[in-house]
């Protein structure tokens, strides 16, 4: 290995347990000898599971938050007109914007200091559009352009990530390489306009994609072909072991998915299909780990479905969790949906079950197709498909013995395409040729 680089990661919110993904890379980047350190908006909810990797990888003692106010982040409320107030969701009392804007004259004043012409495009709409009225990128500015930064490559997480943090190019003078995975390419766009992007485009040295639908999705917008590279999210073969599945006599048919229940995840519809599979008398149970703002909805689908005896909504749970719910199971199970075009980049949960050696079943969704192997690691049937889902589910209930050649195909699948080791390596690659590359800019 070259020698270690340097590196800083971007984030949202950190940590967030449906996001093991950038957790998994960042754990991944450390064991290869790289030193990387993280920036986030705003803390984890304490409340969510705790993915054991915080603390052996000491994760927290490199993170730095940026600690704005919450009218900034997570909300960017503006801080116009100067005489009127912002009203933060779940607060008690407004908050007058002067008084906002005079708590942000010790960051400008800071900001000047240091960096005056990124203060200028960090107050300019047109710049930062949001960020700009709410404040909020000037106090990004103040929080990093107080340390020292000396990074080889700063690498963001969504788009949206990217498009906050990209004056840090400029600031630490370093390549830019940002990842896009789902909603920030499809719904983001859709709401804030085709182009929201194109100064986060200019500015990066690379972009990352975890499909070719992705791919495509991020081309339509306006990105440069020749900066996008294929780079899914990856899988821990080991940590995901192997195992032929097969069905002990008088045992129920386990069936799992691991989502946040939100509408994109097709919760619903899988719900729905489980819910003939009883009408058809199939001994069949159903678990659901992940939470989200449609638990209730859920609860009360299995309730009016009858569900309650044969299906189990485990709430956001840990990897090891995870990991020994995929041990019991027998079938994976995704059944996504677009929402007003919001569409899913890949799909990780299908690879972990796949390296497990689960038969998976999928839906014609965004970037799922390219997840799997079409009639011989999984099915993929039509997006809100009740019946061809529950078809597809009623074939694998009844022919067990097509679970293993349909497991091992899978495993191989995902060991060729999405080993998280071997994907690392082409990450690091990446860096290395961005840095190579990159031409700091001018003062």
């Amino acid at each position: 290995m070259s020698h270690p680089l340097r590196i800083a990661l971007f984030a949202g919110q950190f940590p967030v347990v449906s996001e093991t993904f950038i957790l998994r890379q960042l754990t991944g980047l450390l064991d290869l000898g790289h030193a990387v350190d993280l920036y986030a908006e705003t803390r984890g909810d304490p409340a969510d599971a705790v993915q054991p990797e915080l603390s052996t990888h000491r994760l927290l003692e490199r993170t730095t938050y940026m600690d704005m106010p919450a009218e900034c982040a997570p909300w960017e409320l503006p801080a116009w007109p100067l005489a009127g107030e912002t009203w933060v969701p779940g607060a008690a009392e407004a908050i007058p914007n002067w008084r906002r804007v005079a708590d942000a004259l010790p960051a400008l004043r800071r900001c000047l200091e240091r960096a005056p012409a990124l203060t200028e495009q960090a107050l300019s709409a047109a710049h930062y559009g949001a960020r700009a009225l709410s404040l909020s990128a000037l106090y990004r500015l103040d929080r990093l352009s107080a340390l020292p930064g000396r990074y080889d490559v700063l690498h963001a997480h969504f788009g949206p990530v990217g498009e906050s943090f990209r004056f840090a190019r400029e600031l630490w003078r370093a390549p830019l390489v940002v990842s896009f995975h789902g909603y920030d390419f499809t719904r983001l766009p859709r709401q804030q306009g085709a182009d929201m992007y194109a100064r986060l485009f200019a500015a990066a040295d690379a972009i990352t994609v975890n499909s070719e639908f992705t791919r495509a999705r991020l081309l339509r917008l306006g990105a440069p072909a020749e900066k996008l590279h294929r780079l899914p999210m990856g899988v821990d073969l080991d940590a995901f072991p192997f195992a032929v599945r097969a069905r002990r006599p008088g045992e129920p048919v386990r069936l799992l998915t691991v989502a946040r229940l939100v509408e994109i995840k097709g919760h619903e519809v899988a719900l729905r299909a489980v819910a003939r599979l009883r009408a058809r008398r199939l001994d069949v149970r159903y678990e659901v780990v992940g939470d989200g703002p449609l638990r209730r909805r859920c609860e009360r689908l299995v309730e009016e479905l009858g569900l309650g005896d044969i299906v189990v909504l485990h709430g956001a749970r840990d990897g090891p969790f995870i990991r020994e719910r995929m041990a019991a199971a027998h079938v994976g199970l995704l059944a996504s949906v677009a929402v007003e075009g919001d569409a899913e980049g890949q799909g990780l949960f299908l690879q972990e079950a796949q390296a497990c050696g689960l038969p998976v079943v999928a839906t014609l969704h965004g970037g799922l197709p390219e997840g799997l192997v079409p009639g011989e690691s999984g099915f993929l049937v039509a997006e809100g498909d009740v019946e061809a889902l529950a078809e597809r589910l009623e074939h694998l209930v009844l022919h067990p013995d097509c679970w293993a050649a349909m497991g091992r195909q899978g495993r191989a699948f995902v060991a060729r395409h999405y080993d998280i080791h071997r994907l690392n390596r082409q990450l690091v690659d990446l860096y290395q040729a961005v840095r190579t590359r990159f031409v700091a800019p001018t003062e």
